[in-house]
């Protein structure tokens, strides 16, 4: 119990007087009666998520026949751990993920950096470090790396928007960025999208990763991007359809 004490003036024993208040109750929360219970199945390299109802016995509570999850689990799943907290975007983010953010950098110019100690780059190497034209590009960034794509024009991509292979070395015929030594950031967020730029743009490039054909153009990398400096601009016509729209990333 709780109270004021205040002097008790005009009192015959001088005591003060006290005025006590109840301390407040404590509620008992009211117990939660499981339902249902979801259970991994096998391991990191293959599992499944299974759904099984609880059933309440006189014997405590048993477990029902599994059941894989429908696409309703699945979002009730991903709204319940990623919980209702807003993701403030940059201009130029397209679309974020739990785990992954989409942006597009407008065409610009930028150094691409060579390293003449490479068999590839031992001519090219001139030009390390010399601002060069580039496309408009599409970043991907998730727990699956970085992705690189190109679009034609100076427009912000929409959903319907043809993606283009970038033209670039270091990279894989999925778009994925050959990676190497280089230091992603942790996070996959608007605000992080610089720092992954960085990443990409500050790596060395030391050769083409791919053999399959991504560019229309038939002489050396060294003179497209000679070619791109002289023009201004990216050569748009250099660019290759990847086969797929912004849309099919999702």
């Amino acid at each position: 119990m709780t109270g004021v004490a205040h002097p008790g003036v005009g009192h015959p024993t001088g005591m003060a007087n006290v005025f006590l208040t109840p301390a407040p109750q404590r509620r008992t929360p009211t117990p939660l009666a499981p339902e249902l219970a979801l259970l991994i199945y096998g391991n990191h390299q293959r599992s499944a998520i299974l759904k099984h109802p609880v059933h309440d016995t006189p014997q405590g509570y048993v477990l029902g026949p599994g059941q894989l999850l429908s696409r309703e689990d699945h979002q009730r799943l991903v709204d319940f751990t990623a919980g209702t907290g807003l993701t403030f975007t940059a201009p130029t983010t397209l679309a974020t993920g739990l785990h992954c953010v989409c942006w597009w950098v407008p065409p610009h110019e930028r150094p691409l950096l060579f390293d003449a100690k490479y068999d590839a780059a031992r001519t090219i190497a001139r030009l390390s470090g010399v601002p060069v034209p580039h496309p408009g590009l599409v970043f991907t960034a998730s727990r699956d790396g970085l992705h690189v794509y190109a679009v034609r024009g100076d427009q912000r991509p929409t959903p319907d928007t043809a993606l283009c292979h970038a033209p670039y070395w270091n990279m894989f015929s999925t778009a994925q960025v050959c990676r190497g030594t280089t230091l992603y950031p942790s996070r996959f967020t608007p605000d992080t999208q610089p720092e992954w730029e960085a990443a990409f743009f500050q790596s060395v490039f030391t050769g083409p990763s791919r053999t399959d054909r991504y560019m229309n153009w038939g002489r050396s990398y060294e003179e497209l991007l000679t070619e791109a400096r002289a023009q201004g601009a990216f050569p748009q016509g250099v660019l290759l359809d990847a086969g797929k729209t912004l849309a099919d990333l999702a």
